[in-house]
């Protein structure tokens, strides 16, 4: 297992494990996903099923570590990729499993006891907090930063690694900046009779999450401004290191948020004189809020961190199945991809004038005219991917090979001989799947040195 895969499938076990364990914390009267009376939290019932709930979601986390060893198993990046697919889907799953059961365990207790609060088709709204609110977001200026990286790396060069970090910058800017709108027109509700109550609450929410969008969209353009950088200067990869610190900034950076946005609102509400509770527990199933009274389209998540959408509204329900649809797409059409390369044969296409390369997405020609030298190699130095893609069976795409430099790879490893290129500013690696293909494309190429 690489250490970039084992990395990864930590980040995303822990993360899970967090998500679903915060659900044992009281927030605003809510454990395990129900509303129920502060003065019946630290009830033995209560703590007994929270209890048993932690302990289920940690065997989850071991049982998950246990499965990620068996996504590394497969040499092709396509089952890889569908192992590590079904992995996070059964980790969703059981982790919802896990917190349904326990919440339903909840709910009977609280239906036998009676622990109902207040209304529960009522969304009250402190209207001096909704004049108010306008004030309260992180000024949208301070999107112009990356906005301006973005063009920047579109416009700089011309080169198809910059377009490339130049048009992913762009699309989380503006993933961002729609993140900051929604978060921005969070509706004024009001949690107390008190509203300078409402105000701090409301407050640490808006500019709290606004800020997060903001600060996220500079530091993501900026570490993609750096690996464009390196990657045109330097002679060693960064794109694994650059997506493994983008993955925990975003993510330490959500969490840290919400914890800090709980902690102090429930400081706010605890030394509150009177609270407006809303029991909104019918409106809550499997993590999805859906309700058609209220016209919020983020809400806060009641297990985990971060916001989710009201499907019971109309852009909310629009935004949250589009998502999903478009997830879905984007790992159906990923699948693919790795399967094409996974299956993929490199050819070479040689005539007086040209040498063209076929491969999938990092097809390649050059003139004849250009050659320089021409080799057969049984070992193929180390290398570090650039731009392209490498697996235990093949590397593919743009490299820096140790004594060589630039190079373009279309190799199957462990599969000698390997044909090295030497070109005027690169130089051309190459085999085929068998040894007497490899040398017959040798033998032609010699016939272009002079």
């Amino acid at each position: 297992m690489t250490f970039f895969l084992a990395s990864t499938l930590l980040i995303i076990a822990v993360s899970f494990f967090v998500s679903f364990q915060s659900a044992a914390t009281a927030k605003k009267n809510v454990i395990l996903g129900v509303t129920i009376p502060r003065e019946v939290q630290g009830d033995l019932r209560v703590r007994d099923i929270v209890s048993r709930y932690k302990r289920a979601n940690l065997l989850l986390f071991f049982a998950a570590l246990v499965g990620g060893i068996l996504i590394a198993l497969p040499r092709e990046a396509s089952l890889v990729f569908l192992l590590l697919t079904l992995w996070l889907g059964l980790l969703l799953l059981g982790g919802n499993m896990i917190l349904g059961s326990y919440s339903q365990s909840l709910r009977d207790l609280k239906a036998q006891e009676g622990w109902y609060m207040g209304a529960t088709n009522t969304v009250s709204v402190d209207l001096i907090v909704s004049r108010e609110k306008e004030k309260m977001p992180v000024p949208r200026l301070w999107f112009l930063p990356p906005v301006l990286a973005a063009v920047g790396l579109l416009v700089w060069g011309g080169s198809r690694d910059n377009i490339f970090f130049g048009a992913l910058a762009c699309g989380e800017t503006l993933l961002f900046y729609l993140l900051w709108v929604l978060s921005a027109r969070e509706r004024a509700r009001a949690y107390s009779d008190d509203t300078e109550v409402n105000l701090a609450i409301t407050r640490l929410s808006i500019r709290g999450w606004t800020l997060c969008w903001v600060a996220l969209a500079n530091v993501h353009s900026l570490l993609l401004l750096f690996s464009a950088l390196f990657l045109r200067y330097s002679e060693t990869g960064s794109q694994g290191a650059v997506a493994a610190l983008i993955s925990l900034v975003t993510l330490g950076s959500v969490v840290m948020m919400a914890a800090h946005i709980r902690r102090s609102q429930n400081r706010i509400l605890n030394s509150a004189d009177s609270i407006l509770i809303v029991d909104e527990d019918d409106y809550w199933r499997g993590g999805v809020y859906n309700n058609p009274h209220d016209r919020r389209i983020l809400v806060e998540k009641r297990v985990g961190y971060g916001q989710t959408f009201n499907i019971g509204s109309k852009k909310g329900k629009l935004l949250y199945y589009g998502i999903i649809t478009a997830v879905s797409l984007l790992v159906l059409g990923v699948l693919f991809l790795f399967v094409g390369l996974d299956t993929a044969q490199y050819t070479l296409e040689i005539t007086d004038s040209q040498v063209i390369v076929k491969a999938p997405l990092y097809g390649f020609a050059f003139s004849t005219g250009d050659v320089e030298n021409i080799s057969l190699m049984n070992e193929l130095p180390r290398s570090t991917r650039m731009n392209g893609a490498e697996t235990a069976q093949y590397s593919l795409g743009n490299f820096i090979v140790t004594g060589f430099g630039q190079s373009k790879l279309y190799v199957y490893k462990n599969s000698p001989p390997y044909i090295a290129i030497q070109l005027s500013d690169l130089y051309v690696f190459f085999n085929a799947k068998t040894v007497e293909e490899t040398e017959g494309y040798y033998r032609e190429l010699q016939e272009l040195i002079p």
